[in-house]
């Protein structure tokens, strides 16, 4: 269709559309052409200051970006789409809006000196370790900036971090503070506890047929399946073109024998040495004087690195280095050891470290792999160069064949490709491509599922491709009774004996709370007891459901505090808290605490600064457009 349209592109019709062309040029300049209008269309206005579509749409596809670098193919899906992003992401900028706006009140600002200063040192702007400034308007070209928006940004990021940092740094903790926070966070609980076991109590229940069809008729829309979806696609990689390429036994023989020619095994080399340090007066000289003349003499060289080496890494292993290539080390170091055989030691030889007396104790030469060991490679390698043409071709006729089309098969055919379907998938995706994080945005984009568009190319890693269109939609229905009477079946018998649990631990709550005593209660009804004693909030051996309750009552006053929770396997505990006892810091370094203290002020910090943002949010005037 595009090569149709470059056709035509001729006579009058060409005449309009360069004139066309031609007056943005001249009323604009090129720029007209690269550069976005930062103000057209509004997000939101905050205190009178405009975020834009297009700034939101950048924020979005940057955190979009962020999430594949992150999490790769198992990026979630349902967090890859412009929708689920654009709240949270216009979120951020507003609340970003707001501490610029309050820093910028507060006469905060950057010097262009200083941006000046950062744009120079920006590694992402230099090319061969210098400041390009081809370079930097490129990319700022690419990313839709100029040097002004660009320096505006750069002003925008330091004021707010400076503006961050002021409010949260300046926090502090005093002695009071850090003895109450010690005095709750170390503190220890005496309490008794009894369990209520939800297995026993499950065997107790029976549900009927009648209870399962009730419980089906009146909660049907919990029963709902979930929409599903089966595409139409066309997958291309480099792997499957070159798995049809046909290679013969002569031509793997030829390559193996053009690749034995230019073999050169590397030489690997384990080195051991002795290292003596350099010093200010020149002293080193004479200690690697008297290291040679015993050298001379034949003494152990695993003696002398035990006596002399200043290498503390390899001094306790006769000075051993491990293994080298020959680029692991020094140029200097790595010379020396080659004119070694093995066993040999060399004289005293300097780098940046020091001086070295280096020992090669032992060398290996590679061997060129045999004709079976690499025939497989070869013949893949063959395969891959001869198919690489092919990608190349495919993949610059793709995206013309799939445009607008109405049906894949067509386009398939035009490129000698394969159209496959999936099964019926949900939006937790099903196998293969369809597992694919990428896949599953772009399917139950609208576009896709209910415009019924072919996709864009989606990349799936290096030389791997897919195009996808919709091929069938099922939408979500009530699922039969069969499908879920055992589910529905356990989820009663859950219910009842929870409920039987709940009811049983009430009544023994009352009988412990009268009695006051969690022990006689609970050998009067045949039930197993547990005491706990000096027990703190970090006990692993401990259900943390029940710490959690145990450590969010009062301290008991006149008397035991008795209570009852579920835990997460069902179990039923009564509890009866009797003792709370203030923690004290155990004994640490002076640096331990000052560790510590800086702990507290960074979460104070952070605390201030997040009640600091919420108050600036409430007083800003914030619409969302």
């Amino acid at each position: 269709m595009l090569q149709t349209f470059r056709d035509n592109m001729k006579g009058t019709m060409a005449i309009i559309i360069i004139s066309l062309m031609i007056i943005p040029f001249a009323m604009f300049g090129v720029d007209s052409l690269f550069l976005q209008d930062n103000t057209a269309g509004t997000a939101a206005e905050i205190n009178g200051e405009v975020i834009s579509e297009v700034e939101l749409s950048r924020a979005i596809q940057m955190q979009k970006q962020q999430l594949l670098e992150r999490f790769g193919d198992q990026a979630p899906a349902e967090l890859l789409s412009d929708e689920k992003l654009r709240q949270p992401v216009l979120d951020r900028l507003i609340q970003r809006s707001v501490i610029e706006s309050s820093a910028y009140s507060g006469g905060m600002t950057a010097s262009d000196r200083y941006l000046d200063q950062m744009i120079l040192g920006s590694p992402q702007f230099k090319q061969n370790g210098k400041f390009s400034p081809e370079l930097y308007s490129q990319l700022l070209r690419s990313s839709g900036y100029t040097p002004t928006s660009y320096k505006k940004l750069l002003i925008q990021d330091i004021v707010v971090s400076q503006h961050i940092a002021g409010i949260s740094d300046s926090a502090f903790v005093t002695d009071t503070d850090v003895d109450k926070l010690i005095a709750l966070s170390q503190q220890t609980r005496n309490f008794h506890y009894l369990t209520l076991p939800f297995a026993q109590a499950e065997t107790q229940v029976t549900v009927t047929e009648e209870q399962i069809q009730d419980f089906y008729d009146n909660n049907q829309a919990q029963f709902m399946s979930t929409e599903q979806v089966s595409i139409q696609y066309i997958e291309l990689s480099l792997e499957s073109l070159a798995a049809l390429v046909e290679v013969t036994e002569e031509q793997i023989k030829a390559q193996f024998d053009e690749n034995s020619k230019s073999f050169t095994g590397d030489t690997t080399r384990q080195v051991a040495h002795i290292l003596v340090e350099l010093k200010d007066d020149g002293s080193e000289q004479e200690v690697i004087r008297e290291i040679q003349a015993k050298l001379d003499l034949g003494e152990d060289f695993a003696s002398l690195v035990t006596a002399y080496s200043d290498d503390l890494g390899s001094k306790d292993v006769g000075g051993d280095l491990g293994v080298t290539d020959g680029s692991t080390f020094p140029e200097a170091f790595e010379a020396a050891l080659v004119d070694l055989k093995i066993g040999e030691v060399s004289s005293a030889v300097e780098t940046d470290a020091g001086f070295h007396f280096i020992k090669l104790l032992d060398e290996q030469q590679a061997e060129a792999p045999s004709f079976a060991q690499n025939r497989d490679a070869i013949k893949q390698e063959i395969a891959l160069a001869q198919a690489e043409s092919e990608f190349v071709e495919l993949l610059d006729a793709l995206p013309d064949a799939t445009y607008n089309a109405t049906d894949l098969v067509e386009a398939a055919n035009s490129l000698g490709l394969e159209v496959k379907t999936s099964s019926l998938f949900g939006r937790d995706g099903g196998e293969g491509i369809t597992g694919n994080n990428q896949v599953l945005a772009t399917v139950f984009d609208d576009d896709v599922l209910h415009n019924g568009a072919v996709s864009d190319l989606i990349e799936l890693g290096d030389d791997h491709i897919v195009v996808v269109r919709l091929a069938e939609y099922k939408p979500s229905a009530i699922k039969e009774l069969s499908d879920v009477s055992s589910e529905i079946k356990a989820r009663l018998r859950q219910q009842t004996a929870s409920e039987l649990l709940r009811i049983r631990a009430e009544e023994l709550e009352k009988k412990i709370a009268s009695v006051g005593d969690v022990e006689k209660v609970a050998v009067a009804e045949g039930l197993e007891w547990q005491v706990a004693l000096k027990v703190n909030r970090a006990q692993t051996n401990y259900d943390q459901d029940l710490l959690a309750y145990v450590f969010s009552q009062g301290k008991p006053m006149d008397a035991p505090i008795t209570g009852s929770l579920m835990l997460s396997n069902n179990d039923y505990v009564i509890t009866q808290l009797s003792a709370v006892a203030a923690g004290q810091l155990p004994a640490m370094a002076e640096v331990q605490k000052a560790r510590l203290v800086e702990q507290l002020s960074q979460q104070q910090g952070n605390a201030e600064l997040s009640l600091f943002e919420a108050d600036k949010r409430a007083l800003a005037s914030v619409t969302i457009y």
